[in-house]
């Protein structure tokens, strides 16, 4: 279960697919991951049939950030804006590559992240039309300005199936910008049920509990949500 079916390095980035080899189309859930072990983990607790396609490496405070914006730790780097340029190279290079590698035609996608790769995530339905089903699970909907974003634009892709989750003490923190992700969440979560499938979940804890887990959660929910339902 936890052999990875493919895996293959770019310029500085991995991407790694897991799953059994079919020739019957399952559906390709994308997700951004810091490590193949994050990935072995969270594919072993996916409970339904699909591609786990995952891609490391990639600098998450410039690619996954829909524009510039202060950094949130002293430590770290400022969010430099790169989500629009990234978007264009993961549909335009990694997706086809990494479907070609399949051995059936790619008919149902996701994508979903955790943090900034949530947020990512939702950024993704609003520029690309490719992608089904998407997950921001204590995604980065704080970022300065999204919620504007999200509630003044439209959607690309056509009636998604959302899962959106945060953990329950997520927003008690000390930074005002990083408190305001459950406001923005459930607002963001009530606008999108409008016009398509949204789960909204609760997990116990703070953003760094059990990320893992909630991803594999998340992912199993969307794979057994039908639009048909709703």
């Amino acid at each position: 279960m936890m052999a990875v079916m493919k895996s293959w390095r770019e310029e500085g980035y991995e991407i790694f697919l897991w799953g059994e080899e079919t020739k019957e189309p399952v559906p390709v859930i994308w997700c951004h991951i810091f490590s193949r072990e994050e990935g072995e983990k969270i594919w072993c607790r996916i409970t339904e049939p699909c591609i786990f396609a995952c891609v490391s490496g990639r600098d998450w405070n410039r690619d996954f950030s829909p524009w510039k914006a202060e950094k949130i730790y002293g430590k770290s780097t400022d969010f430099s804006g790169g989500a629009g340029e990234y978007m264009q190279y993961f549909e335009h290079v990694i997706l086809p590559e990494a479907e070609h590698a399949l051995s059936f035609e790619v008919k149902d996608r996701g994508m979903v992240g955790y943090s900034m790769a949530g947020l990512f995530a939702v950024y993704a339905m609003y520029h690309s039309e490719k992608f089904g089903r998407i997950g921001s699970i204590s995604g980065s909907l704080w970022f300065d300005g999204w919620a504007d974003y999200a509630l003044s634009h439209t959607m690309k892709a056509e009636k998604p199936v959302i899962y959106v989750s945060l953990g329950s003490r997520e927003h008690k923190v000390r930074n005002a910008r990083m408190a305001s992700v459950k406001k923005n969440t459930e607002l963001l979560a009530a606008h999108w049920k409008k016009a398509c499938p949204v789960i909204l979940e609760s997990n116990p804890g703070g953003h760094f509990d059990d990320p893992e887990g909630r991803v594999a959660r998340g992912v199993s929910r969307l794979l057994t949500s039908n639009k048909a339902l709703y």
